[in-house]
C-alpha cells in the first residue's frame, strides 16, 4: 500500500509540472518542488524538500538536491550532492556551473553568484566544521561544538576541481581558485590563488575585463 501511495503522489506531482520539465527515469520529487520552463532533470535524481529551479536549469544524473534555489540557465552536473544539518539555504545565480561530484553544504547559508564555474570533480563548499567536536570528543548526538558560518561566492568566479572552501569565506568577483586548493580566508576581487592553504599568485588587471559585464545582465 505504501508503494502504491508513493507512486500516486509522484504521478500527481509530475502532472502538476507537465510541460515545464523533462524528467528522466527514476527521478523522485518532493511535493513542494517548484520550477520554471524548459527544465531538464536526468535519470535517478532525488529532489528533496525546498527546491526551486529557474528556467532552463539542467540537472545531471544521480544528483541529490535539497534546500536549494537555482537561477535560470545554470547546470548542476551528475552526482552533485546537497547536504547539511541546520537551517541554511543554498542559492545559486544564473548561468552557473557546478561540476561532477560537487558537494554543497546548507548547514548555514551558501550563496553562489552568477557566471560562476565550480569545476569537477569533488569540489566541496562547506558551511560547517566539526573540528572542535573531534578534538574535544563530543558525542555525535550532542554537537555542542559544531560551528557553522555562511559562505559567499560572488559573480564571475572560477573554482578548479578538487578544491575545498571552508565556512565563513567570501570569494570576491573575478577570482580564480586553481585546482587542488583549500580556501579558508576571504579573497579580494581580481585575484588568482592556489595552494593549501591558498596564497595569492597574482592580481588580475580589471582592464583585461573592460569588455565584459561587471554585473549579470537583467532578466
Amino acid at each position: 500500500m505504501g508503494v502504491l501511495k508513493s507512486a500516486v503522489k509522484q504521478l500527481l506531482i509530475r502532472r502538476r509540472l507537465h510541460g515545464r520539465v523533462t524528467l528522466g527515469g527514476g527521478v523522485r520529487l518532493s511535493k513542494d518542488f517548484r520550477c520554471g520552463q524548459g527544465v531538464s532533470v536526468l535519470d535517478h535524481v532525488t529532489i528533496d524538500r525546498n527546491v526551486e529551479l529557474g528556467d532552463r536549469v539542467r540537472i545531471g544524473r544521480h544528483a541529490y538536491l535539497a534546500n536549494l534555489t537555482v537561477g535560470r540557465g545554470s547546470f548542476l552536473e551528475s552526482f552533485v550532492l546537497c547536504t547539511g544539518d541546520g537551517s541554511g539555504h543554498i542559492t545559486i545565480g544564473e548561468e552557473t556551473y557546478i561540476g561532477l561530484y560537487g558537494c554543497l553544504d546548507w548547514s548555514n547559508d551558501l550563496t553562489i553568484g552568477s557566471y560562476v564555474h565550480v569545476a569537477g570533480p569533488t569540489t566541496g563548499i562547506w558551511t560547517h566544521t566539526s573540528v572542535h567536536m573531534a578534538l574535544y570528543g563530543d558525542p555525535l548526538a550532542e554537537r555542542s561544538r559544531r560551528t557553522s558560518a555562511p559562505v559567499v561566492i560572488e559573480d564571475f568566479v572560477y573554482i578548479g576541481g578538487n578544491c575545498t572552501i571552508y565556512p565563513g569565506v567570501t570569494i570576491g568577483h573575478h577570482c580564480v581558485v586553481l585546482p587542488n586548493s583549500a580556501v579558508s580566508t576571504d579573497l579580494e576581487p581580481y585575484t588568482m590563488v592556489g595552494g593549501v592553504p591558498v596564497k595569492v599568485i597574482k592580481t588580475l588587471d580589471p582592464k583585461d575585463f573592460r569588455n565584459a559585464p561587471t554585473t549579470p545582465p537583467p532578466r
